[in-house]
């Protein structure tokens, strides 16, 4: 009975170790583009109010006088990052084919690591 209890909780933080992993990757696909706003004067569509901005701006501040946040001026400059390639083995968990104990791998890796418990190199995803 215990045997199962804890297979099924180990089943379900694998599955929430899963979401969060899921979640990171979402972050840092947000975080490949870096739009800026650069220095110049701009006027807002709305109320017609020239702003000159001394500095460059990844998100426009509001207009001072009606407090919109769409302006007409020089574009943005986006500078998209291009990420590392892509691992062999994906973050998530696998299972030792020897012992069948379950790991959680926190990282995409290119090789993968022993089993903690036997030693062995037989990791399989699950």
């Amino acid at each position: 009975m215990e045997a199962k209890t804890a297979e099924a909780r180990a089943k379900r933080l694998g599955e929430e170790v899963l979401m969060a992993l899921a979640e990171a990757r979402k972050e840092i696909q947000a975080t490949s583009e870096i739009v800026e706003y650069p220095i110049g004067r701009y006027e807002c569509k709305r109320c017609g109010q020239g702003s000159i901005f001394s500095q460059t701006y990844r998100e426009l501040p509001p207009c001072d006088n009606c407090g919109s946040l769409e302006y007409v001026g020089a574009g943005p400059t986006i500078t998209k990052i291009t990420p590392p390639p892509p691992k062999v083995h994906a973050a998530g968990m696998y299972e030792c084919k020897g012992c069948r104990t379950r790991i959680v791998l926190a990282e995409d890796l290119d090789e993968l690591p022993p089993c903690d418990i036997c030693g062995a190199h037989k990791l399989k995803a699950v």
